[in-house]
């Protein structure tokens, strides 16, 4: 009699290998420094454009996140509540490659230049202390 595991665990085997790979890949795509826009107030102004048009569905214009009552995005004016990081970095990756459930990442949407300056966007409707200073 077979084991009703001999069949699953090949697929497993296969499954767990797609995984690794592809967390192979998110490794090899992530930068290791923040791109040095993310402290500019112009880059700042053009990721709003792109943030409305990408990110506002779920976390509204002003990153509050209080009108979508499907699931709890982040509110992105509060980065002491959030639970994938703070840096100019975590935030990259969460928009690149996604966080947790409902976070979906937008590797093939949006290009990485771009996501820099909605990161920039992002630090600047936070706290004071996280808002782009340079010009």
């Amino acid at each position: 009699m077979k084991s009703r595991y001999s069949l699953t665990a090949p697929i497993l085997a296969a499954s767990l290998s797609a995984l690794f790979a592809g967390a192979n890949y998110a490794q090899e795509a992530m930068p290791t420094e923040p791109d040095p826009i993310v402290y500019s107030k112009s880059a700042a102004e053009r990721g709003k454009s792109f943030y409305l048009i990408n990110c506002q569905q779920c976390h509204d214009a002003d990153g509050r996140a209080l009108a979508n009552i499907d699931f709890i995005a982040a509110d992105l004016t509060a980065p002491d509540t959030w639970y994938y990081g703070t840096t100019p970095l975590h935030i990259f990756r969460s928009i690149k490659f996604g966080a947790g459930l409902e976070m979906p990442p937008f590797e093939d949407t949006i290009d990485d230049q771009t996501i820099w300056q909605i990161v920039a966007h992002v630090l600047n409707i936070g706290p004071e202390e996280t808002r782009p200073t340079q010009e």
